[in-house]
């Protein structure tokens, strides 16, 4: 008894349209599947920006732990300078501002104990630390310098600042972007004051400008001055004017008066300023510059957890709906794949039968009866596709299917009819070429036989040999078409006058060298097929290697059979050239679907098959191709039956 689901489903199908046009309202499933698809793209896209909101709030928090040790860093930066500039009140402040900043280093370790974006980086900026105890250490002892402690500060928070912010953001949303670039400005801002009150505390505990120390510091004004110029491009208007608050608070007046005060007496010995009376306002400034920074972090948080709740938001919506879209597309699809399928099954089914047993037995009738019946008597008997009898479009398509049955059994038909038809002709043209060949080269013989005069005997060898070559074409229509050649000799037949009865079939023969011939005997029934075989390969030979270069043959024993090379010294062939030749020399392919300019090639297969030889090429050892022939040793005994080698 059928389970309900399978009555449901039977009863779906038979309530369903009989055509496959009746059907087509359930195409409608296609645009619910393209939902599901465009829903599931949007959650995926969705998961993406939750993911990358998240991140982006882990790196604000490591920009924010990492600016507060650069914050910690550049106090003790200026502090030092004071102290190595001579000025004994900073000791107590130093002490103290390092226990501040190792305080704040052993909180970004904590924050690097992690695996959020840019922590990598950040490790790898804080090795520029690694000898900062020992910079401590000369410091308070006097053997670093002034210049070399500001250097070597400024490289560990330069390097630093530059890791925390190395990330970025992998998010299209110009609120967060802004917020991160505003960031940034304002660190290169405060860094550039910072440096700027290390370095001056540094010069006023000295009492004087050097050169070098006046060009830095008007390098510094330069660079804090456009760095926080350009924070408002990209600063929201709080965050702009948080800034101008903080640039016009009394603070940043006193620091700005005593910049103007130092620049206008830089050339005294004695700079008018104090280091404690500089470094309380510089200080001042460079916290409140930090101060809008922790504010500007706040804000480009706080847009990264908003952007967070969106994306959850929005993956949660379409994850719903990508699941009724689903359901739905599922209830129509087993109705429509039912009630579609099933013929389409029985389509295949005939399709197949066609294919694997319907034509191959009629082109089977057609290979054995070509020689025999005509192309009418051939397509008889073949049955169509009992689908066409239904009424809807199945039918259509079976019928279709049966009229490339049908015109696929005439192709083969007349491929096989103009196959046998175009053999016949080659064998006929063949005959008639070689008889009359065969009676001029009689006719040169008997001239030869009764002149004396050597110019007028040369022309007529000249002739015998061309005649000769006729010959060979004639031979070779004969050998395409099947035909065994007629020439036979009785004895056995020495391999020496087998590769010069080859030689004088070639044109140009006087490039063609014998290198080296082991004797042996060739059964006289395969002389005249051997030579023609070889004649083919040697004006291969000629024809690809340059008139300045010959052709070498060399023929030796091969343990029982007998190995002949003929080897030219042209441009060579390409591996895929050689693969395919190798098919031709192997009676694997047809002449009559190859090139017409190859068709030596074709004579060769078919020969060698005949002959029961391989014949391949292979590049040379130096350069051109070999064409090797292995002679089985049963044509070499002179007793061999060539017919019974066929």
């Amino acid at each position: 008894m059928p389970s309900k689901p399978t009555r449901l489903s039977a009863l779906m199908a038979r309530a369903l349209p009989r055509t496959i046009r009746g059907r087509l309202p359930l195409l409608l499933a296609l645009p619910t599947c393209a939902l599901v698809v465009v829903a599931t793209v949007g959650a995926i896209t969705q998961s993406s920006q939750y993911g990358a909101a998240g991140r982006t709030r882990d790196e604000v928090v490591l920009v924010l732990d990492a600016q507060e040790l650069v914050h910690q860093l550049q106090r003790e930066r200026g502090l030092t300078a004071g102290l190595l500039g001579g000025d004994q009140s900073f000791r107590s402040r130093v002490d103290s501002q390092r226990k501040a900043s190792d305080q704040a280093r052993a909180a970004l370790d904590r924050q690097l104990a992690g695996n959020s974006p840019g922590v990598g980086a950040v490790r790898e900026a804080l090795a520029q630390l690694g000898s900062l105890a020992t910079v401590r250490g000369e410091a308070d002892g006097g053997s670093v310098g002034r210049a070399e402690a500001l250097a070597f500060y400024t490289r560990a928070i330069t390097a630093l600042t530059d890791a925390a912010f190395h990330g970025g953001t992998e998010l299209e949303d110009r609120q967060l972007t802004d917020g991160l670039t505003t960031l940034r400005k304002l660190g290169d801002g405060t860094e550039a004051a910072a440096l700027e009150r290390g370095t001056l505390n540094g010069i006023l505990a000295t009492g004087s400008f050097s050169d070098r120390d006046y060009r830095t510091f008007i390098t510094l004004l330069g660079t804090k001055g456009d760095a926080l110029a350009e924070v408002p491009r990209t600063a929201t208007a709080a965050q702009t004017h948080a800034l101008d608050a903080v640039m016009r608070n009394h603070s940043a007046v006193a620091v700005a008066r005593m910049e103007q005060q130092v620049l206008t007496a830089h050339d005294a010995k004695k700079l008018p300023v104090a280091p404690a009376d500089w470094w309380q306002p510089a200080t001042a400034l460079v916290d409140g510059l930090h101060q809008v920074q922790i504010r500007v972090a706040d804000d480009t948080s706080a847009r990264a957890d908003q952007l967070r709740s969106d994306a959850l938001r929005q993956l949660l919506m379409k994850a719903v709906l990508a699941l009724l879209a689903i359901a739905g597309a599922a209830v129509l699809a087993l109705a429509a794949t039912r009630s579609i399928l099933r013929p389409l099954h029985a389509l295949t089914e005939e399709a197949h039968r066609i294919a694997d047993l319907a034509l191959p037995q009629a082109v089977a009738r057609v290979r054995e009866a070509q020689r025999q019946a005509e192309p009418a008597e051939l397509t008889e008997g073949f049955t169509g596709s009992a689908l066409a009898a239904r009424g809807d479009e199945i039918a259509n398509v079976a019928g279709a299917l049966d009229r490339v049955a049908d015109t696929a059994l005439r192709l083969a038909v007349d491929q096989a009819v103009l196959q046998r038809t175009s053999t016949e002709s080659l064998a006929n043209l063949g005959r008639r070429n070689k008889e009359l060949v065969s009676r001029q080269l009689g006719f040169l013989s008997a001239l030869e036989r009764s002149e004396d005069d050597p110019g007028t005997l040369a022309n007529l060898f000249e002739l015998d040999h061309l005649a000769t070559r006729m010959r060979r074409n004639a031979e070779s229509l004969l050998v395409l078409a099947g035909e065994r050649s007629p020439r036979r000799w009785a004895d056995p037949v020495p391999m020496g006058d087998v590769l010069r009865s080859a030689l004088g079939e070639v044109d140009d023969y006087r490039r063609v060298l014998l290198r080296h011939t082991t004797p042996a005997l060739l059964d006289g029934g395969a002389v005249s097929e051997v030579a023609h075989l070889l004649a083919e390969l040697i004006e291969n030979a000629l024809a690809a290697s340059s008139p300045e270069t010959d052709v070498e043959i060399y023929a030796q024993e091969h343990g029982a059979d007998y190995m002949i090379a003929v080897v030219d010294h042209g441009g060579g062939l390409s591996e895929a050239e050689l693969a395919t030749a190798n098919r031709r020399l192997s009676g694997q392919e047809s002449f009559l679907v190859g090139r017409t300019q190859l068709l030596g090639h074709y004579v060769v297969g078919r020969l060698a098959v005949g002959l029961g030889a391989r014949v391949w090429l292979a590049p040379s050892p130096m350069a051109g191709v070999t064409a090797s022939v292995l002679l089985p040793g049963r044509l070499l005994s002179g007793q061999a039956d060539l017919a019974a080698v066929r």
